[in-house]
């Protein structure tokens, strides 16, 4: 991919004055993961855009879609992972705002199947395993065919749409991440007293909620979110 394709579109920028959108080729983005310039992913674009939905609200996330890993180009994900078993979905959506921020004790790759942006923030922000502040969070724009890894840890939560129609994006993580937890692992979580413990949701799954976001609050996701819900508004 070449690098002007990563300049963030003006209308963009002009429809969100109040927010600085930071391009992948900043050197900001280097605190947060990689850009992997070498990978070529064209089929499994092509069956993420001919096979995935954006649903009429909301988000639709789905860990593991079986169309997308029969590609043959899923191989050259292993390596990213230390080979261990992957798994790769999709998230789709008309998402605009922040609403949580999740972390995964593991690298994410995240493909772009249509641009989108996401707010990304360092961990180092997390206090007390308690709150984080949403001004701490920096907003990059991911442009359709990018291919990046995103590091273990990296504070981050589904991908805001930059257009009407909505974002589609392929999720790779390792196996069973965003499952449930089986029952005797959330006893173990409960009685834990380790302030951690309290965050972690799903397996490989550790999040937080903005008070705004009521269906995360509804699923006791522990409420941490500190300021405004952050919004993005589409061109």
């Amino acid at each position: 991919m070449k690098d002007k394709q990563f300049l963030v579109p003006e209308k963009l920028i002009a429809q969100n004055p109040h927010t600085m959108i930071l391009s992948l080729d900043s050197s900001r983005f280097k605190k947060y993961g990689r850009v992997l310039h070498s990978l070529d992913v064209t089929e499994l674009l092509k069956k993420a855009e001919a096979l995935t939905p954006i649903p009429e609200d909301g988000n639709l996330y789905v860990p593991s879609l079986e169309a997308l890993e029969s590609c043959s180009e899923v191989n050259q994900f292993g390596p990213y992972f230390g080979n261990l078993p992957i798994q790769v979905g999709f998230c789709n959506g008309k998402n605009q705002t922040m609403n949580g921020m999740e972390y995964h004790k593991s690298p994410e790759l995240f493909i772009a199947v249509t641009d989108c942006v996401q707010f990304l923030c360092s961990y180092d922000h997390l206090e007390n395993f308690n709150t984080v502040q949403t001004k701490e969070s920096e907003l990059f724009f991911f442009p359709k065919g990018s291919v990046t890894l995103i590091d273990s840890n990296v504070l981050h939560l589904a991908p805001c749409m930059t257009e009407s129609r909505g974002f589609k994006s392929i999720i790779v993580l390792p196996k069973d991440t965003n499952e449930p937890l089986e029952s005797e692992e959330v006893k173990a979580r409960e009685a834990s007293s380790d302030p951690e413990a309290r965050l972690l949701l799903k397996k490989n799954k550790w999040i937080l909620a903005h008070p705004e976001r009521l269906q995360l609050v509804s699923q006791q996701v522990h409420v941490g979110l500190v300021g405004e819900n952050r919004r993005v508004i589409p061109q």
